[in-house]
């Protein structure tokens, strides 16, 4: 029994905004965003054969379906990828077991649609709508803005966006991470897995989490309001205010800015410093330039300190505008 590797090449033009869907049973998947409208996906498969012909036929059996229309490009593979190799195993006496990599570049504000099985997943450049789904597996979404909608039940999944973000996220027991320079919204419910931003949250954006037993854990640029209902232990590391009772209470940093409303029952709030993004730096107002007639008279001020006239006390006093 060898191993032999063969691909399948999938390319379609879906236009800038387009739909790309894929979905897979097994196999690792990685996404680039790329310019223009052309989609191009590679699958390669490791085929475990008795010969090469027998793995010419297994990949004729396995290759991914695709359907093109316009705007649009949905592939998937043969459902169940433990019972396609079972099945090709006894026709071809014994053989049919193959692993699965998939590496697709999208156009960068491509519809993206994901759902995989024991899949990880890591998805790079993307700005559009995205939807992810994981049963499980890991899943990374890097240098990302636009829209993220994601689902997991077991399997981390790390968000990482350079333009303003908005989040939806359901997890059963992995834990979730966002890093963004703006969070323009979001609503999150797990059931055992920590939540843990990073990010300035829009002034005008709705803000929810939700836990069974998760922590929440927030490295804040800028100011908020927490409002934690639950029997939460709440800390922060910045300067704060801490108002309500035990089990509904409001943590106020800064001015107050945004709502987070955080619901748990047994989870902890810790409010920190960011330790990925800066705070902005504070507004610095401009020194006017001076007008002519002032440059002149700081001029006279520097020439009659020249001369003697003036010692040097009385020309900084001048210079910073006394009489």
């Amino acid at each position: 029994m060898g191993t032999y590797v063969r691909t399948q090449s999938i390319d379609h033009n879906v236009g800038e905004a387009g739909r790309v869907s894929l979905n897979i049973t097994s196999g690792d998947v990685r996404v680039r965003g790329i310019p223009g409208g052309e989609a191009h996906l590679r699958a390669t498969f490791e085929i475990s054969a008795s010969s090469d012909s027998d793995a010419d036929r297994l990949f004729e059996a396995i290759q991914l379906r695709v359907d093109r229309s316009t705007g649009s490009l949905n592939v998937e593979e043969h459902g169940g990828h433990q019972s396609v190799g079972s099945m090709i195993g006894r026709l071809f006496g014994g053989s049919g077991d193959y692993e699965l990599t998939i590496e697709a570049d999208v156009p960068t504000a491509t519809q993206m649609q994901l759902h995989a099985v024991s899949s990880d997943m890591t998805i790079t450049d993307l700005r559009g709508e995205q939807r992810y789904h994981s049963v499980s597996g890991d899943l990374s979404v890097n240098n990302s803005g636009g829209s993220v909608r994601l689902e997991t039940v077991s399997g981390d999944a790390t968000i990482r966006a350079e333009e303003p973000l908005a989040v939806q996220a359901q997890t059963v027991s992995g834990d979730l991470n966002i890093t963004a320079t703006t969070l323009r919204s979001l609503r999150a419910n797990t059931v055992s897995g920590d939540i843990q931003l990073e990010a300035e949250l829009a002034s005008d954006g709705d803000f929810r989490a939700e836990t069974v037993s998760g922590d929440l854990s927030v490295g804040l640029v800028g100011s908020a309001t927490f409002e934690i209902h639950g029997l939460s232990t709440v800390s922060s590391e910045l300067d704060h205010r801490l108002e309500g009772q035990i089990d509904r209470r409001r943590l106020i940093i800064g001015s107050g800015g945004p709502r987070l409303v955080f619901n748990s029952m047994s989870g902890d709030v810790n409010i920190r410093h960011p330790r990925r993004i800066s705070a902005r730096p504070a507004a610095v107002n401009p020194v006017p330039e001076p007008t002519p007639a002032e440059q002149e008279s700081q001029l006279e001020v520097l020439r009659a300190l020249e001369r003697g006239e003036i010692d040097v006390e009385e020309a900084t006093r001048r210079l910073a505008g006394g009489a």
